[in-house]
């Protein structure tokens, strides 16, 4: 294993703006704009071209079927199964929807016995254990046009298995006219945040924050951004994935005394045992019915509230830390599309998945993915404003995915448990601390075995 410091995973938008000029900014959509590279003063923005696989070329009257795995309901797969049909009329495309929890596992099987659909959606280790096992397509002609970082994201070997969808992050959504209506300002570290949610709930009669914690991983990740936002963001905390992958720290030694961070959220009803027992649905219902002021999640729960109440308002907030008004988002470049190396279509699988990795076949899933960025080299779009606040996170530097920086061997198991024994710990059954031990042993565990 090799030691890498803790870093941003998003493209930086701001980063990239600093070669680009907003001046040459055009609509993509109400709402939204797309940025290409600086032109001089006067000239018309041009939309950089990027090449994807060469065209497969079939009779006019032959069509065959691509078949696509993916964890994602349909609706959040719009503007992509747009895109496809129009870029593909030749192919009919199926897609095979799967549960998040049983997805790896089936597809596993599916693939050892040649039986996987031609295209995967895929994160990190997924991608990676497959690339040993010579199930996956290489893809790095597909992905040469992507940054460096993302490239190794879904590289094994010097080659690279699955091209990068668009960044992943998880934040604090709220509704804008119920803060305007009761005159709230915007937190600014933890302490102020607690004493928002302490008067919407208290003074106002309403529940402030929703979010499903039945799902291990949102449990960790909600954990880990909190953690994030007072220690991962100190010099100090940027070499924690380092030093744990070697086995020269525990969790216990450096996020022992940020734990009063978690245990006032906890103490203060912001989270409760209500929130183990409530599923994904139920949450975003809550919150598209302005039952509650906040809510924890990403794209996919963004997309979900719109689509329920189309007149929301929704702003975004960062995880915030207890010293120094620090704060964080967690997230980063998450999942990808690999290709069934078995595939009866392994030509037009790959050309499909070049396509993707295309301007206009990111900005389809980009679309589909509000408030994300693509990892396209020189390349950024231009979120809606209420956007605004992650883009400054990104900016800044504090946004992190802070299990990938653990090493190969550590980057799922402890963050599957971690989330384990933080349910535990919401409901009552031994401390926090007592959580972090647990991980801690299964840590030395692993790394005793590799």
């Amino acid at each position: 294993m090799r030691g890498r410091k803790l870093k941003n995973i998003f493209v930086s938008f701001f980063t990239i703006a600093a070669v680009l000029t907003s001046t040459f900014c055009g609509p993509a959509h109400e709402g939204t704009s797309r940025c290409f590279a600086a032109q001089e003063e006067g000239e018309e923005p041009e939309t950089p071209s990027f090449e994807a696989a060469p065209k497969v070329i079939l009779p006019e009257d032959e069509h065959i079927t691509i078949r696509i795995a993916t964890w994602y309901d349909e609706y959040n797969l719009q503007h992509l199964k747009a895109y496809l049909a129009n870029e593909f009329p030749n192919y009919d495309f199926e897609f095979v929807f799967i549960g998040k929890s049983n997805y790896e596992p089936i597809m596993d099987d599916q693939l050892s016995f040649k039986g996987a659909p031609d295209i995967l959606y895929v994160d990190q280790e997924m991608t990676r254990k497959h690339a040993i096992t010579g199930y996956f397509a290489d893809l790095t002609d597909e992905t040469e046009q992507f940054s460096s970082e993302a490239k190794v994201m879904f590289g094994y070997g010097n080659r690279v298995y699955a091209v990068p969808n668009t960044s992943q992050y998880t934040c604090i959504f709220y509704n804008k006219k119920i803060f305007e209506k009761y005159a709230l300002n915007i937190p600014t570290d933890l302490d102020s945040f607690i004493s928002t949610c302490d008067y919407i709930r208290l003074v106002k009669g309403m529940k402030p924050l929703s979010i499903s914690l039945k799902n291990m991983y949102d449990v960790s990740d909600l954990f880990l951004g909190v953690i994030a936002a007072s220690y991962l963001t100190t010099d100090r905390g940027s070499g924690f994935g380092g030093r744990l992958q070697y086995g020269r720290t525990t969790f216990t030694d450096e996020f022992g005394e940020y734990l009063d961070d978690w245990n006032k959220l906890i103490s203060h009803n912001v989270l409760d045992k209500k929130m183990y027992t409530m599923d994904k649905q139920n949450a975003i219902e809550e919150f598209a019915g302005e039952e509650c002021a906040m809510i924890c999640g990403g794209p996919d729960t963004y997309n979900a509230i719109t689509r329920m109440n189309p007149d929301i308002e929704v702003g975004t907030m960062p995880f915030f830390g207890s010293r120094g008004k620090k704060r964080a988002i967690i997230g980063g470049c998450d999942c990808g599309f690999a290709v069934n190396k078995n595939s009866l279509h392994l030509d037009q699988a790959k050309e499909v998945v070049g396509a993707l990795g295309s301007y206009s076949g990111q900005t389809a899933l980009w679309e589909d993915r509000p408030g994300s960025q693509t990892y396209l080299k020189d390349t950024a779009f231009i979120n809606r404003e209420n956007f605004d606040e992650l883009e400054e996170m990104i900016e800044s530097g504090q946004a992190f995915t802070p299990w990938m920086q653990w090493g190969d061997d550590l980057n799922r198991e402890p963050r599957r448990r971690l989330g384990i024994e933080l349910q535990k710990s919401l409901l009552g059954e031994q401390s926090v601390k007592a959580a972090l031990r647990i991980v801690d042993t299964v840590v030395a565990e692993i790394l005793e075995q590799s």
